[in-house]
């Protein structure tokens, strides 16, 4: 018989990591279920360390190194249960994580087919959880309840749209084959790009308590392999370029709201590229780049910028440093 879940956790050089992640599965209050473990190329004895500590009470899987996207389409597809649900290697679960969202998921039935909880930071002074922190621009107020509002969310990785976190995340197979695979080309922004996919698809639930608990140790501890790469700004600007275009392309049908939130997401990208061409001195590439904001969302600051490519380089140079300085200042505050 198969089992109601599988938790499908993608592992990379974790070895010691990795067991305290199973264990908070093999813990849970909510006992139907396997443990799926993709091993994307780990060269710290991750697969024998596994073994000698669960042996055949998880399923294990070592493919050559391609990133965790690769890694997560291997344990979907290798699942056997009606319902997947996703860990990652370094973060861990409360023991009624499951058995809250099989809560939620039976009182919002059929509407909602996937369901995600609060989550909690460790190895990190911030003491307020993910939902705590987005309350400015979205409050979940009751202890279960709906996300009418996901879609907006998720159009940005980070931020608000961390309140829909991948670990905690349980979605019924239907769903999940209907949104397709997690796209390997994009590394560092697959998450939200997938779940907006799937929120295409169905209607999300929560659960309003921390039942995940989310590594925030120094990206550089973090990010490595494939991902290591998540640190270079130009990086991160390429990728979330080509997510919002393909979410662009998905939402033709969605309401204009959406539409226009993702433009001006991809308008604060373009004016990204400005200030990294003219740091290298490629006036032309952004002048190139300005024009591309200004057709994604035209303000009277993104114009300034794009006129000043033209006009004096190195003063739209100049006055981008001192916005990013004035941001920097007002974060460490």
């Amino acid at each position: 018989m198969n089992p109601k879940v599988s938790v499908v956790i993608p592992t990379y050089n974790r070895a010691e990591q990795v067991q305290k992640s199973v264990e908070s599965v093999l813990e849970q209050s909510f006992t139907d279920l396997e443990v799926i473990v993709v091993d994307d190329g780990s060269s710290d004895d991750t697969g024998q360390t596994l073994k000698n500590t669960f042996g055949d009470r998880i399923r294990y899987y070592f493919q050559p190194n391609q990133g965790v996207s690769v890694a997560r389409n291997k344990g979907i597809e290798e699942a056997k249960g009606e319902w997947i649900a996703f860990l990652d290697s370094d973060d861990l679960w409360e023991k009624e994580k499951l058995d809250w969202q099989f809560k939620a998921l039976e009182r919002f039935a059929p509407q909602c087919t996937a369901c995600y909880t609060d989550v909690r930071f460790y190895n990190n002074s911030e003491t307020r959880t993910m939902f705590h922190l987005t309350q400015e621009s979205y409050r979940h107020e009751d202890a279960i309840g709906t996300n009418p509002d996901v879609l907006r969310l998720l159009v940005r990785p980070g931020g608000a749209g961390m309140v829909v976190c991948l670990s905690s995340f349980l979605a019924h197979r239907n769903v999940l084959k209907k949104a397709g695979e997690f796209d390997p080309t994009l590394l560092y922004s697959q998450d939200s790009e997938f779940l907006f996919r799937l929120a295409l698809q169905t209607g999300f639930c929560y659960v309003n308590l921390p039942l995940v608990r989310f590594d925030r140790s120094p990206a550089e501890t973090r990010h490595t392999g494939v991902q290591s790469e998540w640190n270079n700004f130009e990086f991160w600007l390429r990728d979330s370029q080509l997510r919002l275009e393909g979410l662009l392309r998905l939402t033709e049908s969605q309401p204009p709201k959406i539409r226009n939130l993702i433009r001006q997401q991809l308008g604060s990208i373009h004016s990204g590229w400005v200030n990294c061409y003219l740091k290298n001195g490629q006036y032309g590439e952004a002048r190139a780049a300005a024009s591309k904001a200004v057709q994604m969302r035209i303000t009277f600051n993104v114009a300034l910028k794009w006129l000043l490519t033209w006009i004096s380089p190195p003063l739209a140079l100049r006055i981008a440093r001192r916005r990013e300085n004035d941001r920097a200042s007002a974060f460490t505050v």
